[in-house]
C-alpha cells in the first residue's frame, strides 16, 4: 500500500492527521462559543448572567478568570467599597466576620506577629484604613483593525440598513472576509506584512483559525484559551450572534446566516494583519514589596522590623500584602452577602415560628396574584395595608406557554420564560363586545405603520433633504411639546392612537365560558395550566369573590432599555396578555369542572379579572372590565380605589429613594429627556419562596423576588422542583446581570445612557459604534455622585421547606447543584418544625451567616 495513500482520510483526500486536527479545532469551538451569554435585541431585552460560561467554576476563582479574560474589574474599587461601608449597608459584625474568615479563623487571625500587631489588624487596614491601591485594570484594547470589523458587523446585522452588505445572503465570514481583505483602513493599519496576510485568507472560518493558530504558534493544548481570547475580544457581538444562533430562530438569520465561528474568524483575521506585542503589566514582586513598606509604617515599624518575626508572621503579612483586588473586594461582598442575611433571617425565622397549621386567615375581601419580580413586593405590601386583600407571588407569565400573533402587521413574540419553547401560538383579536373599537385601531395603527415606512424610505433616499424640509417644522412642534408637557402630549397621543391592551386580546380569550374561540388551547391543557397556578403557589381552592391576576410592564420614552422593565418571565414584554388569558381560563365552566374533578373546587362567586402594574407609574390597569358581572361590580370598585392608594404609597416610597417627587415620576415616565424613570431592579438580593405570611410583616424595601409556596401542600417536592429549576434561575441571571454590571460598568455593563446609540435595531454602542454593550446602563445602577445604588451581592435564596427535600432537589438537578455548590447563590433554608435557618455551603449545612 502507499505510503502516501495510507495516511489520508478515506473519500477526503486530506491527510488523517489533519482531518483530526480539524475536529479537534471544531469541539473547541464549540466550546469556546459559550464563553459569553446569548444578548436578547432590545425589543426583548431579558437579564443573562454575563459570566454564565464560568459557572463550573466556583464564584471566587470565575469572577477573576473572567476579569482577566474580559480586561475587566473584578470588584468595585476599594474606595467604592469603603464608601458603601460608610452607609450602613455592610454591618460592622459582618465585616469582621469576613475578615476573620478570609484569614482562616479565629486562630491564625489573631494570633499575634509582633508587639499589638496580628493579621486582623494587617488586613483590616488594607481594606479600609490604607489609601486604596487599586490595580489599574488592562483593558481590552478596541484596536483600528477590530474597531473597523465592528462597523463591519454592523452594516451585516442591521435589520434596517436602507444599503446592505454585499454577499450578505452568502453568511457572515464570505460576505465580510471578501469585503475586509480589500479594505483600505485595514491595510493600512496593518504592518509590513498586512496586505499579504489579507491576500491568502482562506475561504472556509475553520481553515482560516488553522491558518491563524499555525502561524502564530498556537501549540494545540491552548488553543481553547485562545479560541475564548478571539470570542472576548467583541463580546458584545458574541453575545448576540449567540442568542441569533440558538433562541432567534429561523427568521432571525434566513437573510444573513452567522455562526460564532465565523465571528472567530474574523477576528483573527483581523487581528493578523497586525503583528502585536506582550501586554505591559504592573510587577507583582514591586507591587507586593510596596504594600508591605506601606502596611507596616502604617502601624509605625520599620522595614526590616519582620526579620524579627517568625516564620509563620513573615507569611501572614507576605500574604495579606499579595491579596489582589478580587480578593479584598470579594471580602466585603460576602459582608455585604452576611449582612442581608444578618438582618433578614432573624425576622423570617420569628415568622415561621408564629404560624401555626390550625390558624385561619381572616377571609380575604379580594385577592391578587403579581408576579414574582421585586417591583410587586412594594405594591403588595401596600395593596394588603389598604384592608383585607391577600397578595400572591406567581411567575408573570402565569405559567402559559404561549407566543402570540399580533392582530397587525408584527412578527410572533413569545410570552414565557427563554428557558422555555411555546406550546400554542394563540392570535391577537378584539376584545368581546370591543370589535368596533379593535377595528378603528388597527386601522390607526395601520395608517402610522404607513406613514412611518414611507418616511423612512425616503429619509433614506435622495429625497431625504425634502422629507426634512416637510416634516422638519412637525417634529419641531412635537419635541417642544414632549419637552414642555410630556404628560400632556403623551395623554393626546394615547387618545389618538389607542391603547392595543385593553382592545386587542389573546383568541382564546374570547371564549369567556362561551366555548368561542377555544380551541387555542386544549380543554386538558387549559385545566392543566390552571391546576399549575393552585400547586406552584399553594394558593387555596377557596378563592374570593375577586381575584386578579396582575401582569407587570414599564412605561418610559425614548429609552433603548424599555423592554428591560417589562416582564422577564414574558420574555422581556408586557405580561398583561398572560394574565387575561389565564383570567379567561379560570372563568370558563369547563374549566372549572375539570378542576373540581381534581379536588379544586373555585367558588361559584369566585371572579378573575386581569389587570397589569405599570411599575414606572405604580398604577395598575385593569382589563375586560365590561366583562365583569354586575354582582361583582362594587367588589371591582372597592379593589380599584385600594390599588390607587396603594400605587401613591408606591410612588411615594420609590420618590423618596431617588431624591425627586411623586409628581415628577409621573412626568419622568412620559418625558423623552428621562435618563433614570425608575430603579428597575436595582437592589435585587433575595428569592424567597414561602407563604406570604413568611414575609408579609416584613419591608423589604423592593429587594425580594417573593414566591408563594405551600410546602404542605406539595407532597412529592415536584411544585418545589418547578420553582428551582425555572423562576429561581431567571432570578439568578437578574440578580447576576446587576451584580456584573455594577461591578464593571463599562465592560459588562452599558455605560452612559446619555452617550448610547442604538444599532441596527437590537443593540446598543457607546458612542458612534465598536462592541455592543452587553448589560444595563449606568443610570440603572448609580447615583449621580458614583455611589452605587445597587448594592453588589449574590442572590439570596431563602425557601420554608424541609432541609432533606431542599437537599435532594439540589442533588438531582445539575443546573441547580452546579449554583450552590460552585458558590453562584446562598441557600438558605428555613426548617419548618424548628424555625431555624440553614445555610447551604460546599455540600453541607450550617448555621445561617451573622
Amino acid at each position: 500500500m502507499n505510503i502516501a495513500t495510507a495516511s489520508l482520510a478515506p473519500d477526503t483526500g486530506v491527510p488523517a492527521s489533519l482531518q483530526e486536527e480539524r475536529r479537534e479545532l471544531q469541539a473547541l469551538v464549540d466550546i469556546a462559543g459559550q464563553t459569553v451569554a446569548p444578548l436578547w435585541p432590545l425589543d426583548s431585552a431579558i437579564a443573562v448572567n454575563p459570566l454564565s460560561g464560568f459557572e463550573d467554576l466556583p464564584f471566587e476563582d470565575a469572577l477573576p478568570q473572567a476579569a482577566q479574560l474580559f480586561g475587566a474589574r473584578p470588584s468595585l474599587s476599594l474606595v467604592q467599597w469603603r464608601a458603601l461601608k460608610a452607609e450602613g449597608r455592610i454591618a460592622d459584625i459582618a465585616f469582621r466576620k469576613a475578615v476573620v474568615a478570609a484569614l482562616g479563623g479565629l486562630e491564625p487571625a489573631f494570633a499575634p506577629l509582633g508587639p499589638d500587631l496580628n493579621a486582623y489588624n494587617l488586613l483590616v487596614a488594607r481594606l479600609v484604613e490604607l489609601p486604596a491601591d487599586d490595580t489599574p485594570v488592562v483593558r481590552r484594547e478596541l484596536t483600528t483593525p477590530i474597531a473597523i470589523l465592528a462597523r463591519y458587523l454592523a452594516a451585516f446585522f442591521d435589520r434596517n440598513a436602507t444599503l446592505t452588505l454585499p454577499g450578505r445572503q452568502h453568511g457572515l465570514y464570505s460576505s465580510m472576509s471578501a469585503a475586509l481583505r480589500h479594505d483600505p483602513g485595514l491595510v493600512r493599519a496593518g504592518d509590513d506584512t498586512a496586505a499579504h496576510w489579507l491576500a491568502n485568507v482562506p475561504a472556509d472560518p475553520l481553515e482560516m483559525l488553522l491558518f491563524a493558530a499555525r502561524r502564530d504558534g498556537v501549540s494545540r493544548d491552548r488553543r481553547l484559551g485562545w479560541l475564548r481570547g478571539l470570542v472576548a475580544t467583541l463580546p458584545g457581538w458574541a453575545a448576540h450572534l449567540r442568542w441569533r444562533s440558538e433562541h432567534g430562530g429561523p427568521a432571525a438569520s434566513a437573510s444573513a446566516p452567522a455562526s460564532m465561528i465565523e465571528l472567530m474568524a474574523l477576528v483573527a483575521l483581523v487581528e493578523g494583519s497586525v503583528r502585536s506585542g506582550p501586554r505591559a503589566l504592573a510587577e507583582p514582586s514591586r507591587q507586593h514589596a510596596h504594600v508591605c513598606r506601606t502596611l507596616l509604617a502604617h502601624f509605625g515599624l520599620d522595614p526590616e522590623t519582620p526579620a524579627t518575626w517568625s516564620q509563620a508572621a513573615r507569611e501572614s503579612l507576605n500574604r495579606i500584602a499579595a491579596m489582589s483586588l478580587a480578593e479584598l473586594g470579594l471580602i466585603f461582598q460576602q459582608a455585604a452577602e452576611a449582612s442581608f442575611l444578618g438582618t433578614i433571617a432573624p425576622q423570617l425565622e420569628g415568622a415561621s415560628a408564629r404560624q401555626t397549621a390550625n390558624a385561619k386567615a381572616p377571609v380575604a375581601e379580594a385577592q391578587a396574584v403579581f408576579c414574582i419580580d421585586v417591583r410587586s413586593e412594594p405594591m403588595r405590601r401596600a395593596l394588603e395595608a389598604q384592608g383585607r386583600y391577600e397578595t400572591v407571588g406567581y411567575a408573570g407569565f402565569f405559567g402559559l406557554p404561549i407566543a402570540i400573533s399580533p392582530a397587525c402587521d408584527a412578527p410572533e413574540r413569545n410570552q414565557l420564560p427563554v428557558l422555555l419553547s411555546p406550546s400554542h401560538v394563540v392570535a391577537e383579536r378584539a376584545a368581546q363586545g370591543q370589535e368596533a373599537e379593535a377595528n378603528a385601531l388597527l386601522a390607526r395603527h395601520a395608517a402610522l405603520a404607513d406613514a412611518r415606512a414611507i418616511l423612512d424610505t425616503t429619509k433614506g433616499g435622495a429625497t431625504g433633504f425634502a422629507t426634512a424640509e416637510a416634516a422638519g417644522p412637525l417634529a419641531a412642534v412635537a419635541l417642544l411639546a414632549r419637552t414642555l408637557a410630556p404628560r400632556l402630549t403623551d395623554a393626546f397621543r394615547r387618545r389618538l392612537v389607542g391603547e392595543r391592551g385593553h382592545v386587542l386580546t389573546p383568541a382564546a380569550c374570547n371564549d369567556h365560558g362561551h366555548g368561542h374561540g377555544s380551541n387555542a388551547i386544549p380543554l386538558e391543557q387549559r385545566i392543566a395550566y390552571a391546576r399549575t397556578m393552585f400547586s406552584l403557589t399553594g394558593l387555596s381552592p377557596d378563592t374570593a369573590r375577586l381575584v386578579a391576576l396582575v401582569g407587570h410592564g414599564g412605561c418610559t420614552t425614548n429609552n433603548a432599555f424599555a423592554a428591560s422593565l417589562d416582564c422577564g418571565a414574558c420574555g422581556g414584554h408586557p405580561g398583561g396578555p398572560n394574565a387575561r388569558l389565564m383570567a379567561s381560563i379560570l372563568n370558563d365552566g369547563q374549566v372549572r369542572a375539570g378542576l373540581a374533578d381534581q379536588g379544586i373546587a373555585i367558588p361559584d362567586d369566585s371572579w378573575f379579572i386581569a389587570a397589569q402594574h405599570d411599575t414606572t407609574r405604580d398604577v395598575v390597569e385593569i382589563f375586560d372590565r365590561q366583562l365583569v358581572p354586575g354582582s361583582h361590580v362594587a367588589d371591582l370598585a372597592r379593589f380599584e380605589h385600594a390599588l390607587q392608594r396603594a400605587g401613591a404609597q408606591c410612588r411615594n416610597e420609590r420618590a423618596a429613594r431617588l431624591g425627586r417627587s411623586a409628581e415628577d415620576l409621573l412626568t419622568g415616565a412620559a418625558h423623552w429627556g428621562e435618563v433614570r424613570p425608575e430603579w428597575g431592579l436595582s437592589g435585587n438580593a433575595a428569592f424567597i419562596v414561602g407563604p406570604r405570611a413568611l414575609t408579609a410583616e416584613i419591608d423589604l424595601g423592593g429587594s425580594a423576588f417573593l414566591h408563594s409556596y405551600d410546602w404542605t401542600r406539595d407532597k412529592d417536592g415536584s411544585a418545589l422542583a418547578g420553582i428551582m429549576t425555572a423562576p429561581m434561575i431567571v432570578a439568578q441571571w437578574i440578580n447576576c446581570q446587576y451584580l456584573f454590571s455594577t461591578i464593571d460598568n463599562e465592560v459588562f455593563g452599558a455605560g452612559d445612557k446619555t452617550t448610547q446609540n442604538v444599532v441596527g435595531g437590537f443593540g446598543v454602542v457607546q458612542g458612534s459604534g465598536g462592541d455592543l454593550c452587553v448589560g444595563l446602563p449606568r443610570q440603572s445602577l448609580f447615583h449621580d455622585d458614583g455611589t452605587p445604588y445597587h448594592t453588589p451581592r449574590r442572590l439570596a435564596v431563602i425557601i420554608e421547606a424541609p432541609l432533606q427535600r431542599v437537599q435532594d432537589i439540589v442533588l438531582a438537578h445539575d443546573v441547580v447543584g452546579r449554583l450552590v455548590e460552585n458558590g453562584w447563590i446562598n441557600l438558605v433554608v428555613i426548617d419548618p418544625w424548628k424555625h431555624k435557618a440553614h445555610h447551604w455551603v460546599r455540600g453541607e449545612w450550617a448555621a445561617r451567616p451573622c
